[in-house]
């Protein structure tokens, strides 16, 4: 009895330690550079630079031996990108009292900062260079949770201060804002355009312009490649430095509004434009 009982003890904490040896659980959390990467607007100064953003989650990785592994991640990832647009022949699109929407061409500048939050599902092979050194390869799914802006439009140059200049509050939700929307909390700007007074709203919605939405502006999926390299302070704890670069594009063609064009009926110019995210992240990790 007790030689079996003996027999069965060693089985347990046989298995128990080859589960051990064969499976991870881990966590990482950490911070990101992000940004778009996709063509400019032609005759217009546009660009897309990096933006602070976090991620946080749970992965598991399978070992195949000491040295190569699958790891599975699933991850809270805070992307976006610093926008700003500068044109001498921009345009703005008002609602007179005495005549239907008129476009007015002038001086535009925009600044925008976007945060786009997605649920990630990266998958990457793991090779572990030394006890020290490890490196990474694969790829992620991207699910979006929450797009959104903040920023600020100025329109008009400094000779036309006394007619139609305004800066105008930014504050975009693109998921949930609807067309025509504003902040009415926001002060309004009252200007003249064409000897009219005008009152605008002080802060407005991504869709603000519109009076129906033909397609929200992000993509609801995206997905891309993995690159990255580990060091492990000790035999748990880790730092993380990964790159990624998007594939797919992230803004639809018919949600992607020029604000430089607009057709002679009015109506919206789309940029056809792929689009696409790339990021550096670095994290703290902790495999158990």
């Amino acid at each position: 009895m007790s030689r079996s009982f003996g027999v069965v003890v060693f089985l347990l904490f046989a298995s128990v330690y080859s589960f051990s040896q064969g499976y991870n659980i881990g966590i990482r959390a950490g911070l990101s550079q992000s940004q778009f990467l996709g063509p400019k607007e032609v005759n217009a100064i546009e660009d897309y630079d990096l933006n602070g953003g976090f991620h946080f989650g749970i992965n598991f990785q399978w070992n195949f031996n000491d040295i190569i592994g699958l790891r599975s991640e699933i991850l809270y990832n805070q992307t976006g990108s610093k926008y700003q647009f500068f044109s001498d022949d921009g345009y703005y699109l008002f609602d007179l009292v005495n005549s239907p929407r008129f476009v007015f061409r002038d001086t535009t500048k925009i600044t925008l900062e976007h945060s786009n939050a997605y649920l990630s599902f990266p998958q990457t092979f793991h090779l572990r260079v030394n006890d020290k050194l490890e490196i990474h390869v694969g790829g992620y799914f991207n699910l979006l949770l929450n797009p959104v802006a903040t920023g600020i439009l100025n329109f008009g140059g400094e000779t036309n201060l006394q007619e139609h200049s305004f800066r105008q509050g930014l504050d975009f939700d693109y998921n949930s804002d609807r067309a025509g929307e504003f902040n009415g909390f926001a002060s309004p700007l009252l200007i003249r355009v064409n000897g009219e007074d005008v009152d605008l709203p002080g802060i407005v919605g991504a869709y603000y312009h519109h009076d129906f939405i033909v397609d929200e502006r992000f993509a609801g999926i995206d997905y891309g490649l993995i690159g990255g390299v580990a060091y492990y302070l000790n035999r748990g704890l880790y730092l993380m430095l990964r790159a990624e670069y998007g594939l797919k594009d992230i803004t639809r063609d018919t949600g992607d509004v020029s604000f430089q064009e607009i057709n002679e009926n009015g109506n919206f110019v789309y940029n056809r434009d792929f689009d696409r995210n790339f990021g550096i992240h670095l994290s703290v990790g902790f495999k158990f």
